[in-house]
């Protein structure tokens, strides 16, 4: 399975949502990231953990657009690919190998009016599912966001990520342990594929 996780709005969780996935899924068959981002969240956090002594369960490849054209050919079970936020033409490179993308936005206005237009481009090429993270669990806004995605017709899941001191602390950690909800994420998505959606 190949997941894309894009947004066109920056800051909106998309690399620790790859890597939580990528740790999760890790437990269920073998997994690579592929870093599409210029800024190397992703591989600084590979390599933080691993002179940390406490590698990451999955290799992490930083990759630029012609290497996402070979996308398909990776023999990985799992290949996520995490991209930056303004690199339209990579977003469509990632999008057009994918299985399955994963839009992760906070449940605030600002943030789902960019969810809107990035699920838009990415429905025309895959299944497309909005992950709602840093989600305050004193408010309503995530139950009001679902309903604002059910009526729309957009794809979501039903687990949320909650905003939590410890997701945004574990930057360059291996991710052992706690998966804050990532792991129902992955329930979620292969109850999907399973579907054949």
């Amino acid at each position: 399975m190949k997941i894309v996780v894009t947004n066109t709005k920056g800051g909106t969780g998309k690399t620790t949502t790859a890597m939580y996935l990528a740790a999760a899924l890790s437990e269920s068959g073998s997994v690579e990231v592929w870093d599409a981002d210029p800024q190397g969240s992703a591989s600084e956090w590979a390599l933080r953990a691993e002179e940390d002594g406490t590698p990451l369960p999955f290799e992490v490849r930083s990759t630029n657009r012609a290497q996402l054209k070979r996308a398909g050919a990776s023999s990985t079970e799992f290949l996520i690919i995490d991209t930056a936020p303004g690199d339209t033409q990579a977003i469509n490179e990632a999008l057009s190998v994918a299985d399955v993308a994963i839009i992760p936005t906070s449940p605030g206005a600002m943030d789902m009016a960019r969810t809107w237009s990035t699920e838009a481009e990415a429905a025309k090429v895959v299944d497309t599912f909005v992950l709602l993270v840093q989600v305050d669990s004193r408010t309503r806004s995530a139950g009001e966001a679902q309903d604002f995605l059910k009526e729309a017709g957009v794809g979501y899941f039903e687990t949320v990520i909650p905003r939590r001191e410890a997701i945004r602390q574990s930057f360059g950690s291996n991710l052992a342990g706690q998966k804050y909800g990532y792991e129902s994420v992955v329930d979620e998505l292969m109850e999907v594929a399973s579907d054949g959606r």
